[in-house]
Formats: structure tokens, C-alpha cells, sequence
């Protein structure tokens, strides 16, 4: 094999074995699909695996029959059995047809890169809402692939690509598999009307925030340096995937809440997004989206337009994203040829590590708070007062007064309140705040 088609990885010993296998069809050049095949040595290594080699094959087209072509296989083959690889991991999503090839040929257990994604997930989960979302992800990804399945796990108990259901899940069939799919559904249905209620009460008169971005950019480390938090920080791909939400104090008896949420990836499975959607919902909803890039990375460029398109698929408006460059303070960088504020002047550059930038990125969150909040007066006519527990419930009240036409609430409100307000029958009456402020 030349010195162009692979390239190899050291890595302390682990559980599994495995052979990772790329290719280079036309619109991806080799040198991207290179830093696909670190990404995914990053993503195996989570999983639990040891890499053991890494291969890039240039083609025009997948192959029908084993996407990478009958002698690329036998290559595999041979590569497997010289390094005793228990498993091949491809970048590319393959058919049931396709897998089921390689592995006869091979005699070797094969995953793809959603597969080894899904199983990151799987050992992550914590919670009972993210273990049914990774479960929901899981089965729908199996359902097409069932007869594969049986026949691989009959060979292996237990393997990266295979937790997450359990061993009950491998006796059902195709109608049992929809039953459980309809029910984790209607679970998940259940879960998130319940987080919507328990957000909405949370966020009552309270601007908030969500951190995103790319996986271990450094998003938990930034929301443990603004706020004294204590959240799971860790050198490792899907660290966690449940949001965390912290009060984050701006002063001046101002607050916000801050949610860091999970971390993407390039070719992030798109039913995997929709089963996260309850989760995303922390971003969906925000006020303002921190978009978080790792400053020191060589490939930090295609990371920020990997969560852009995911950005993009939650209908995240760019007018409330804020991007900040982190890990500034990093061995090598910056690099004379990468300014990213050429590309990106507004972006705000930072270190989670030294607390360099911190203040700019503080005060920037303030003036984006302060912009959304304006003073107001609110007036509810008489034979409305069924809305007062909502302009409570949803309204910083300042002051109140009781006149004969109705009731006057001094407030700060934010746009989207006032439309709600105004939808319930209330009246904004700006042309009385010079009375209030004169005391009249």
C-alpha cells in the first residue's frame, strides 16, 4: 500500500480494534476527507476503541455492492487480518447491502460513522429524556437494517454501534421494533411539553442564552468562567448531552440565564438532530445563540459552517447569533494566515483558560440584553383584568395605578411580550410615561 493511500494512528489499548475507511468522492477533496478520518479517529476513540489504521480510497462513485470496490475490499480484508482488527469503521453511511458485503468478505464487524455517533451517544445519555432520544434515534436508524443486525450481533455481544436498547430489542421484529418507535414518540411528546411548561416558568421575566457549537470547542469551560459553575468539562467528543442552565449575573441587579448545550459534529446524523429536538429547544427559544469555534483548531473554518447548517435547519435567526473565537490562548496559535475577523469582524475572541476577552464577551451580552428590555406602560381596561396574573407572570412590574378607564402597569418588556399583550386586549400606552416619570 503507498504512503498516499493510509496513514496511521497511536493509541493506548483499548477494548476494540479498529480500521477506519474513508473515501474521496468528487466535491471532497482528499485533504478534507483527511480531517474527516481524524474527527472520526477522535469519535472511535470515545466510543472505546483503539485505532489502529486509517484508509483513503479516491473514487468517482460508491460502489452498489461495497461502496469502496471489490479490490479495495480485499485490501481491507488483508489489513484486518495482518493488524487482528476486530472492526472497520467507514465515514460514510453505508447500505445494509453494503455493510453485509464487507463483512462477509472481510469476516470483520463493520459500523458506519452514524452508527459509531449513535453509540457515543448511547454511553452518554444520563438522563431519562436523553437515553429515550438516543434510543429514538437508534432504533429508527436499525429499522431498515434489521436483517444485517441480527446476523452481526449473533457474532458479538456487546460491540461499539450495538449498545443502547439492550438485548430485548434484539428478539423483536419489524412490527414490535414500530411499536416501541410509536411509543418513545409519544413519550418524548409527553417529556417535552413538560420541559416547555418547566422552561416557560424558568425564563419568566428572564433573558436567556444558549451556548452551541462544534464538540469540545471549550463551550462548558466558557459557562463555568461567566458563572462559577461546575459543569462536566472533559477532552472528549459528546461529553455531555443534556443542556445545563445557570443563572449568570450582568450586574446592577441584572440577570440572565445561560444553557450550554451539545456539541455538533460534520455529518451529524439528521434524525439524530430530530430526536434532540427537545433538547435543541434551548437554542431554538433563546434570546441570544453564543456561537462557540475552537480559535486553535486547523480546521476551525468547516466546523463553524458544520453548526452554521445546523443553525440553519433550527431556523436560528443570524440577527440573534453571536460568535466568539475560544482557546486563544492556545500552543501555536494565532496563526499569521487565520484572523478570523476578516471573515468575521463582530466576532469576540476569548480564553475559558485565562479569562482573556471574558469582560468584552460580558459586556456584549448586556448590550444585547439591555436592547431587548424597554420600559413601558401598560394598559389594561376595565372588563380585561383576566390578563393582570400574565403581566405578572411575564413582565418585570415596576409600579401599578388604578384609574377610572382601567389599570396602568409601569414595566420592562420585551417585544415579544408586548405582541402577546397586545393579542389579550392590553393597550401600550408609551404617551404616559412622561406622567409616571413626573410622579402625576
Amino acid at each position: 500500500m503507498s504512503q498516499r493511500d493510509s496513514f496511521h494512528f497511536a493509541g493506548e489499548k483499548l477494548r476494540e480494534r479498529a480500521v477506519l475507511v474513508g473515501t474521496a468522492l468528487p466535491g471532497h477533496n482528499r485533504e478534507e476527507e483527511e480531517e474527516c478520518l481524524l474527527e472520526l479517529a477522535q469519535l472511535a476513540r470515545s466510543a472505546g476503541a483503539k485505532v489502529l489504521h486509517a484508509m483513503i480510497q479516491e473514487r468517482r462513485a460508491p460502489d452498489g455492492s461495497t461502496y469502496i470496490g471489490k479490490g479495495k475490499v480485499e485490501e481491507l480484508a488483508e489489513i484486518c487480518r495482518e493488524r487482528e482488527a476486530d472492526l472497520i469503521v467507514f465515514d460514510n453511511d453505508l447500505s445494509p447491502v453494503q455493510a453485509r458485503n464487507i463483512e462477509k468478505r472481510t469476516n470483520t464487524n463493520v459500523i458506519d460513522r452514524t452508527e459509531l455517533i449513535l453509540d457515543i451517544f448511547s454511553q452518554r445519555a444520563k438522563t431519562k429524556q436523553a437515553r429515550l432520544q438516543v434510543e429514538l434515534a437508534q432504533l429508527e436508524y436499525l429499522s431498515p437494517r434489521l436483517r444485517r443486525m441480527w446476523e452481526h450481533l449473533s457474532r458479538q455481544d456487546g460491540g461499539i454501534g450495538t449498545r443502547g436498547p439492550g438485548e430485548t430489542q434484539l428478539e423483536v421484529d419489524r412490527r414490535r421494533l414500530g411499536e416501541r418507535v410509536s411509543r418513545l414518540k409519544r413519550e418524548l411528546v409527553k417529556i417535552e411539553k413538560i420541559s416547555t411548561t418547566k422552561a416557560m416558568q424558568r425564563r419568566l421575566n428572564a433573558f436567556t442564552v444558549a451556548l452551541v457549537g462544534y464538540t469540545n470547542v471549550g463551550k462548558s469551560s466558557i459557562m463555568n468562567a461567566l458563572t462559577g459553575a461546575n459543569v462536566h468539562v472533559a477532552d472528549a467528543l459528546f461529553a455531555t448531552l443534556d443542556s445545563t442552565t445557570r443563572k449568570l449575573e450582568l450586574g446592577e441587579g441584572d440577570s440572565i440565564l445561560l444553557s450550554d448545550t451539545v456539541g455538533f459534529v460534520r455529518k451529524l446524523p439528521h434524525h439524530l438532530v430530530e430526536s434532540f429536538k427537545v433538547t435543541l429547544s434551548e437554542v431554538r427559544d433563546a434570546d441570544l445563540v453564543i456561537h462557540v469555534a475552537d480559535f486553535a483548531s486547523s480546521t476551525c473554518d468547516r466546523q463553524i459552517e458544520a453548526v452554521d447548517e445546523v443553525l440553519g435547519s433550527l431556523d436560528i435567526d443570524p440577527d440573534r447569533t453571536l460568535r466568539v473565537f475560544n482557546k486563544i490562548d492556545a500552543q501555536g496559535t494565532p496563526d499569521s494566515n487565520w484572523d478570523p475577523q476578516v471573515k468575521w469582524p463582530d466576532a469576540i475572541r476569548v480564553s475559558a483558560q485565562t479569562g482573556e476577552g471574558l469582560d468584552e464577551l460580558l459586556e456584549e451580552i448586556r448590550y444585547r440584553h439591555q436592547g431587548s428590555i424597554a420600559e413601558m406602560i401598560i394598559e389594561v381596561p376595565v372588563g380585561q383584568e383576566s390578563v393582570t396574573g400574565k403581566i405578572y407572570d411575564e413582565c418585570d412590574v415596576r409600579d401599578v395605578k388604578y384609574e377610572a378607564e382601567g389599570t396602568f402597569y409601569l414595566v420592562r418588556i420585551t417585544d415579544e411580550v408586548q405582541d402577546k399583550l397586545l393579542g389579550l386586549g392590553c393597550r401600550l400606552r408609551p404617551d404616559r410615561l412622561d406622567d409616571w416619570s413626573e410622579g402625576n
